[in-house]
């Protein structure tokens, strides 16, 4: 177990909160059910809290960064889920597909590069 594994992670949350920095957002993810030869897929919102942010200059020097691609940071304990590649964000009235997913070295949140 790391020192940034709960303590720093609570006091990063805390701290954002502190700053009214995260706003509700909403994940949704396709559930899928019913028989493997039919299944049905049905959205399912989650709860979370985050806010949007943009690619540096740099970051988009990659080629995997597209220029409309958006950060969206998703505080970790406001979720019951983590979110994966295909899900859809919705913060701020704006919907995203999630790209790509890896978290913040605390682990408070996870960035989400996000797609219009």
């Amino acid at each position: 177990m790391s020192i940034l594994d709960s303590e720093l992670a609570d006091t990063l949350t805390e701290a954002l909160n502190a700053f009214d920095i995260p706003q509700a957002c909403i994940i949704t993810r396709q559930e899928v059910s019913g028989p493997p030869w039919d299944p049905t897929l049905t959205p399912v919102d989650y709860a979370a809290m985050g806010w949007r942010d943009t690619y540096s200059a740099a970051e988009h020097l990659d080629s995997t960064v597209l220029v409309q691609d958006v950060k969206a940071y998703i505080i970790a304990s406001s979720t019951v889920i983590v979110p994966t590649v295909t899900d859809k964000i919705t913060i701020t009235g704006k919907t995203y597909t999630v790209v790509n997913v890896s978290a913040d070295p605390a682990r408070a949140c996870w960035v989400c590069q996000c797609r219009a």
